[in-house]
């Protein structure tokens, strides 16, 4: 509203303009789909130089108690940092150190005597490849000092007449609408 005519016109025209140079040819979208595809590597972790991803298919991965054995095979390797489970196509995400080789996974998952993996990797083109470890089992260094999980009860209730209020809280008819949603998701969620 505050240009003039003639100014909208000149801007209507470069966004125009702009608009018409985003219809890039297909070698520029595959250029441009593989940058992005790089750059999403980034989360990943694939620059990280202290940790690697290894994506792991696992034949017998297949119920509750399997990715038990799992969990427990893949807790017990060093170097072991995070791991994730896709039950429904039989994989593991596992995020580990950059000295840890992934057929130490391999073994350690072998060692259960119900489940074998597979690495999966990428080609060229985008499609997924499974790569199959060598049968020679790879030395794994063992998490031996693994300290207990704390137990999952209940804490305490707390009685209500030793509760602590915030300072300046209004009493309970006197709340606004906004602090009353407040103190409900405050209550409801376990923070």
């Amino acid at each position: 509203r505050t240009t003039t005519p003639g100014e909208t016109k000149l801007l209507a025209s470069e966004v125009y303009d702009i608009l018409q140079s985003s219809n890039m040819s297909d070698t520029d979208n595959v250029n441009e789909m593989n940058y992005r595809r790089r750059k999403a590597q980034f989360f990943l972790g694939s620059t990280n130089k202290r940790a690697k991803t290894v994506v792991l298919h696992i034949d017998g991965l297949d119920d509750s108690s399997r990715r038990n054995l799992c969990e427990e095979a893949l807790l017990k390797i060093k170097g072991v940092i995070s791991f994730t489970f896709q039950m429904a196509v039989q994989r593991c995400v596992v995020r580990i150190r950059s000295d840890l080789k992934a057929e130490a996974l391999a073994t350690a998952i072998a060692s259960t005597k119900v489940m074998k993996a597979q690495q999966v990797v990428k080609s060229e083109s985008g499609e997924e490849m499974l790569v199959p470890f060598q049968d020679t089992p790879v030395e794994v260094e063992q998490n031996t000092d693994l300290p207990e999980y704390l137990p999952e009860d209940e804490s305490p209730t707390k009685e209500q007449d030793k509760a602590v209020s915030r300072v300046g809280s209004h009493p309970e008819g006197a709340a606004s609408w906004l602090s009353t949603a407040a103190n409900f998701l405050s209550r409801s969620f376990y923070w």
